[in-house]
């Protein structure tokens, strides 16, 4: 008898537990649920996106592939089509960056310059990826340069030695300076460059040809 009545004493207490937690519990286990599968819909949707987004891409690079064979208004119309739309809908996205760099390569196509600065810094804000932001520093300079902003250029070709991409940077300055009259410092930049290049085991080239071309400085 003892036995049952502890058991029925326990039955009791479990009821009462249920009673007085029971709703808690359910509520909880529900919200529990509710966030795993909330989770889960996120991410495929989030999946779904890039694949849409990168099919969109796949579509911008086979459209400008096609305007290299025939340059005509209504290629170039589809590609603009197709880089704003990654852009407005994919915002924030490594898409919607290209889809700007591309917008930028065409501003400079049709030598819209300031297009292509404005396009080349917006890309340059949107991006936390170091070697995208090197490489849009480089076009950048180069935009600006044939604007005659030579200072301007200078400027965004400023990184430390020891940088992936110093040699390049070096190299760029090295043309700007040269095209500003600077010819010594520009020798100096590109000899900077050349050790850079053969400390990384880099083509050298094209350096040399332009150090010799600055032989008499």
């Amino acid at each position: 008898m003892d036995s049952l009545r502890t058991e029925e004493e326990q039955i009791a207490a479990i009821k009462s537990w249920w009673k007085e937690n029971g709703n808690a519990l359910l509520i909880g286990i529900g919200l529990a649920l509710a966030a795993i599968f909330g989770w889960k819909a996120y991410q495929q949707n989030e999946l779904q996106k890039k694949e849409e987004a990168s099919q969109m891409y796949q579509e911008l690079v086979q459209a400008a592939g096609a305007a290299q064979v025939s340059a005509d208004e209504k290629s170039q119309a589809n590609i603009t089509f197709l880089a704003t739309e990654l852009q407005t809908k994919f915002p924030g996205t490594t898409y919607a960056l290209y889809a700007k760099l591309f917008e930028a390569q065409q501003a400079v196509e049709k030598k819209d310059f300031a297009g292509a600065e404005t396009a080349l810094k917006t890309a340059a804000s949107e991006t936390e990826d170091e070697a995208l932001k090197r490489v849009v520093s480089l076009r950048l300079a180069r935009v600006l340069a044939a604007q005659q902003k030579f200072d301007d250029a200078l400027a965004a070709l400023k990184v430390q030695k020891g940088d992936a991409f110093y040699s390049h940077f070096q190299e760029l300055a090295g043309d700007i300076l040269k095209m500003k009259g600077s010819r010594a410092e520009a020798k100096v930049a590109y000899e900077q460059a050349l050790a850079d290049a053969k400390e990384h085991e880099l083509p050298t080239e094209l350096l040399q040809i332009k150090l010799n071309d600055l032989a008499d400085v």
